[in-house]
C-alpha cells in the first residue's frame, strides 16, 4: 500500500480534468458558458443523475431554467451548501432556503452555484455539452431510481401524486 499525498490526488485530479476537458474542445468553445460553468453545471448533473441518458434530460431541465430565468432548484445544492453528504438525511434536515450561493433551491437564487459541488464525470460533462433541446423545466426520480421529465409544474405535481399513490415516492 502506497501512501498518497493529497497533492498528487490533486495533480491526478488536474490531469484527468484536463484529459477529459481535451476531447471536448470544440465543443467547448462553441459553448455559451466558461469551463468553470460547465464544470459547475455538471457537478450538479453529477449528482442529480445516474443514468447518462438521465444526465442528458437534467442537464436541459437546467439549461431551460437559466434560460428563463428560473432558479435550478436543485436538492443535492442544499446539501452541498450545509456539508450534508448523505441525501437522505439532507431530505430530512436540510433548510432548503439555506443562505448560500452554492444553494439553489430558493426562487430568489438564479443561476448557477458559486462553483462546482463535486467532481464530475466525464458522462456529466458531455450530457451539459450535448444536452438535447426538450420543453423540460422539471424532473423527479422514484424509489426505483427511474426519472420523470416534466414541462409544466401542474405536470410535475401530478407524476409525484401519482408515484406516491403507486408507492414509488422515495420517502426518506
Amino acid at each position: 500500500n502506497k501512501e498518497v499525498s493529497i497533492e498528487e490526488i490533486f495533480k491526478t485530479m488536474l490531469k484527468e480534468t484536463d484529459r477529459v476537458l481535451s476531447i471536448y474542445k470544440k465543443e467547448i468553445e462553441k459553448s455559451e458558458f466558461s469551463i468553470q460553468e460547465i464544470l459547475t453545471l455538471a457537478s450538479v448533473v453529477e449528482l442529480e443523475g445516474i443514468k447518462y441518458k438521465d444526465r442528458l434530460n437534467i442537464a436541459s431541465v437546467f439549461l431551460n431554467r437559466l434560460d428563463i430565468g428560473m432558479s435550478l432548484g436543485s436538492d443535492v445544492t442544499a446539501c452541498y451548501a450545509q456539508k450534508i453528504d448523505d441525501t437522505t438525511l439532507c431530505h430530512n434536515t436540510a433548510d432548503f432556503n439555506y443562505p448560500s450561493g452554492y444553494n439553489t433551491r430558493p426562487i430568489s437564487n438564479l443561476g448557477l452555484p458559486t462553483g462546482p459541488i463535486c467532481n464530475p464525470s466525464e458522462s456529466s460533462i458531455k450530457a451539459v455539452l450535448n444536452a438535447p433541446d426538450t420543453d423540460y423545466l422539471y424532473f423527479v426520480a422514484d424509489k426505483n431510481k427511474q426519472t420523470y421529465f416534466s414541462v409544466s409544474g401542474v405536470e410535475h405535481q401530478q407524476t409525484i401524486k401519482e408515484l406516491k399513490n403507486k408507492d414509488l415516492w422515495f420517502e426518506y
